[in-house]
């Protein structure tokens, strides 16, 4: 039996989703087709891809697990043949393509990288994932997406990093508030002194509270959420302060510049090192480039229009 690219996406379809009933209507085929997909494949290897146990949904076994990484670098290469059709220039770039994006920074950078992508490319179909650092980790390592744009934090070594810029933090107060009418920089001993709203994720609220820790500082935290648009919320009503790296650009707060010294966090490009780069993802990235620049280019033009 010669394996196909159909066989193989099936064998995906069943591993992402769990079961052959959900693979067959995501790729509105037949659920016994699915399942027939999986005997060939099992009884081509000699060996079962998924468990046989009584738990709901199927499992894959070790075997099947590898086979999986294998599968989806077949398709994923089949998927670059398929999109270069011999289009000339940039416009031309077709296909598909799956990419990551950390959940705080989604909400500002991605609407303008899918905006700037379709521009550039308009026949190109861009699926995203939002995800906490360990989940885009996963989709990385799986190779279930080709880029994440994420922070430097935490990511091993099977993942390769582009720095494509360097955030430091600022301090978010209420528009009403007498740091907001305060002229220049806050420093971190007034925020400390303040009710504080910290950004309670892995690895993000250690980064935000290591600028106090560096200046023997320990700020007063009144609320902990793992939602940015929570905390801009609450300091927009008068809660408290709270210490960002992404900007926000809302009417009822203002960003406020550090004055001390401290560290910077890296905006970076992830991808996995086993993954061949297509031209696909090349051309992405540049739209990921360019994103970010025009981000930090408005953050910036709204920090020198407060300092005056």
């Amino acid at each position: 039996m010669n394996v196909s690219i159909r066989l193989l996406r099936y064998f995906i379809a069943t591993a992402e989703t769990g079961s052959t009933a959900a693979a067959a209507k995501t790729l509105n085929v037949s659920q016994p087709s699915i399942s027939v997909a999986i005997r060939d494949l099992e009884g081509l290897f000699q060996q079962p891809l998924f468990s046989r146990d009584r738990s709901p949904g199927m499992t894959l076994t070790h075997f099947g697990a590898r086979k999986l990484v294998e599968a989806r670098q077949i398709v994923s290469a089949a998927k670059v043949f398929e999109a270069d059709d011999g289009a000339e220039g940039e416009e031309g770039v077709a296909g598909e393509i799956s990419i990551g994006v950390f959940t705080t920074i989604a909400a500002r950078y991605l609407p303008i990288i899918l905006r700037l992508a379709k521009e550039r490319f308009p026949r190109l179909q861009i699926n995203f994932i939002e995800g906490d650092l360990a989940k885009l980790e996963s989709l990385l390592s799986s190779q279930q997406i080709e880029l994440a744009l994420t922070y430097d934090v935490g990511l091993p070594a099977s993942i390769d990093m582009e720095c494509i810029a360097e955030l430091e933090p600022y301090a978010l107060v209420h528009i009403g508030s007498e740091l907001a009418r305060q002229p220049g920089p806050l420093s971190l001993h007034q925020l400390a002194q303040k009710p504080f709203i910290l950004i309670d994720l892995p690895h993000s609220r250690d980064f935000l509270l290591s600028p106090f820790w560096q200046y023997n500082l320990s700020p007063t935290i009144r609320y902990r959420t793992t939602s940015i648009e929570v905390a801009k919320g609450m300091v927009a009503n008068g809660l408290g302060v709270s210490l960002l790296i992404t900007s926000t650009e809302s009417p009822a707060i203002v960003e406020k510049p550090i004055k001390e010294k401290i560290l910077r966090q890296r905006l970076v490009i992830a991808r996995a090192k086993q993954i061949t780069q297509t031209r696909t993802s090349c051309l992405l990235a540049e739209c990921m480039r360019d994103g970010a620049a025009e981000v930090l280019a408005r953050q910036m033009t709204l920090q020198n229009a407060e300092a005056r």
